[in-house]
């Protein structure tokens, strides 16, 4: 487990004698979450790697084919709707070991943001439902990255953390009119 902090710590561009202090609790956290957590905190798909090796600032030759790569990981509904249940989709949001959008948005007049480190999503669904509105926004949840190289909004749908049918309820508390998040 050593050898792949130390690893982990050479891939982000922190050299051993830098890593000091760090290099202790880091390891202490891998080992505290277990083997899979070390397993998943450890691996990094091509697009994290670019990101980690240019600290989150792509070179302009890259991005466009980093934005392509990024995008063929979307998957989307069996069913093909892209727009679920809003009211699935307020679990998922409102769920911190899964959405956990509360982190970074305001959503839900009533709800506290503990974030603001992303646009507030009250009244999002003034944006309608048309096919370009409802594309962008799955898409967009799905993989935030096929959008912005390195945006600090996580990959939810890559990751594994809400399926393509939870994502489609996402975009329906989003978007739907009845949907709290855009109650007046």
């Amino acid at each position: 487990m050593r050898r792949k902090a130390v690893l982990l710590g050479l891939l982000l561009g922190i050299g051993l004698s830098q890593m000091g202090p760090f290099r202790a609790r880091f390891e202490a956290a891998l080992h505290s979450g277990g083997h899979e957590f070390a397993q998943v905190m450890l691996a990094q798909d091509k697009g994290q790697a670019l990101c980690s090796q240019y600290r989150d600032k792509l070179p302009p030759d890259l991005i466009p084919g980093f934005l392509a790569e990024q995008k063929a990981l979307i998957k989307y509904p069996a069913n093909g709707k892209l727009m679920g249940d809003w009211r699935n989709g307020e679990k998922v949001f409102t769920d911190p070991k899964r959405g956990n959008c509360y982190a970074c948005h305001a959503g839900v007049p009533e709800e506290v943001a503990y974030g603001t480190m992303g646009p507030s999503l009250t009244a999002y669904g003034q944006r309608g439902t048309a096919e370009p509105v409802v594309r962008y926004t799955y898409e967009k949840i799905y993989n935030a990255w096929a959008f912005v190289p390195c945006s600090l909004m996580y990959r939810g749908g890559v990751h594994g953390l809400f399926t393509p049918e939870e994502t489609a309820d996402l975009v329906a508390f989003l978007l739907d009119p009845e949907s709290p998040i855009n109650r007046r």
